[in-house]
């Protein structure tokens, strides 16, 4: 059919599914054919011009090998046995991967690439268990800090007993680096963008607000905390914060179940909820603040929301006027209080505990 092979035609590592039993030719060209044997045992076949005529009268019979030069025609002939290793064959094969062609999934990463002689693309997973699949918008976080655009793949490429090929042991150094300690760096690198937002913005803003500014896919958005507790607790653990005590009690009395709004201006902070015996109070706490500031209203002057939405006016009041002001010009009319942060940098008095007992005389 064709006596001029090609590379992609040529498997070397693909094992026989049986012996050759019997060889039959049409028209040959003896110096093609033996040029061509040079892959396989040329060296075994009884090739000699007395046997292996250049053309064959194929109207009586097709032609066959004889085992002895001047045997019966009819006499097929054996060849000589060739072991056949029925074990897998393997071979270490190393490639480039761009970090953007891989997939990254809960527990690792998967990619493909293409492989000499086989003709499919060959898949593979590379285990990391720091890994989760909402990190895959972030591939270029991780190429950053890795200050690369590709991995190194090393594989064990190996051919079963019926020639289709598998990959084992599959590594890369670049993906083993990226553990914990890395994703806590990118994390805290957001954080501190995060609490550095639009300064502008005088508002109240809940979560779905401030994330609202990201787009679906903005890495924010997986690496970020859900904005709430969780979030505080995470600047907490990633920003050294003068008033952090504070931080943590208000967040542990907040009221399970409403959210944590949030001020970006004149700095970033909370505005936290405690539902009282008597009356509704919003307290607000920036971070490395001297003071809280306390706004309480009585339950029978309105509902939840409506005191919400009257504290996101004065909030904004506050914000215009700048505190100093605002508590020069106090006009809210129920009860407002600020509690300043006694001693909060000395390293002699605590402070704190003072700080609780005015906070809690309050909450009525």
């Amino acid at each position: 059919m064709n006596y001029e092979a090609t590379a992609d035609e040529y498997a070397p590592y693909r094992l026989a599914k049986a012996e050759i039993k019997t060889v039959v030719f049409k028209t040959l060209d003896r110096t093609k054919f033996c040029a061509q044997m040079c892959y396989y045992q040329s060296g075994n076949l009884p090739l000699s011009p007395q046997i292996l005529p250049t053309k064959v009268d194929l109207s009586t019979e097709p032609f066959v090998f004889h085992k002895i030069p001047h045997a019966p025609a009819q006499d097929s002939v054996d060849l000589p046995k060739r072991t056949i290793n029925k074990g897998p064959q393997t071979k270490t094969v190393q490639v480039q991967i761009p970090i953007a062609d891989l997939t990254i999934k809960d527990g690792g990463v998967k990619g493909s690439f293409e492989e000499y002689g086989v003709g499919h693309p060959l898949s593979f997973t590379i285990v990391n268990q720091h890994l989760l699949k909402e990190f895959h918008p972030i591939r270029d976080f991780f190429a950053r800090r890795l200050r690369r655009k590709t991995v190194e793949v090393t594989a064990l490429l190996k051919f079963r007993a019926d020639g289709d090929p598998e990959l084992c042991d599959v590594q890369s150094p670049q993906i083993d680096k990226i553990d914990e300690g890395m994703i806590q760096v990118l994390r805290t690198n957001l954080v501190h963008g995060f609490i550095r937002a639009d300064k502008t913005d005088k508002r109240l803003f809940t979560p779905e607000d401030l994330m609202a500014n990201y787009a679906e896919d903005a890495p924010e958005r997986t690496l970020l905390p859900p904005p709430g507790i969780d979030l505080l607790r995470e600047i907490l653990d990633k920003k050294a914060v003068r008033n952090a005590a504070h931080l943590t009690h208000l967040s542990n009395v907040h009221e399970r179940g409403q959210k944590l709004q949030f001020v970006v201006c004149p700095c970033f902070g909370f505005l936290f909820f405690i539902r009282g015996e008597f009356m509704h109070h919003f307290v607000l706490e920036l971070l490395n603040s001297h003071a809280t500031y306390i706004w309480s209203m009585p339950k029978e002057s309105g509902t939840l929301a409506e005191h919400l939405n009257y504290l996101t006016t004065e909030i904004e009041h506050l914000n215009s006027l700048g505190r100093s002001n605002y508590r020069r010009m106090n006009t809210f009319e129920y009860c407002f209080r600020v509690i300043n942060h006694d001693s909060v940098s000395s390293e002699f008095v605590d402070g704190f505990p003072r700080w609780k007992a005015r906070l809690e005389e309050g909450l009525v």
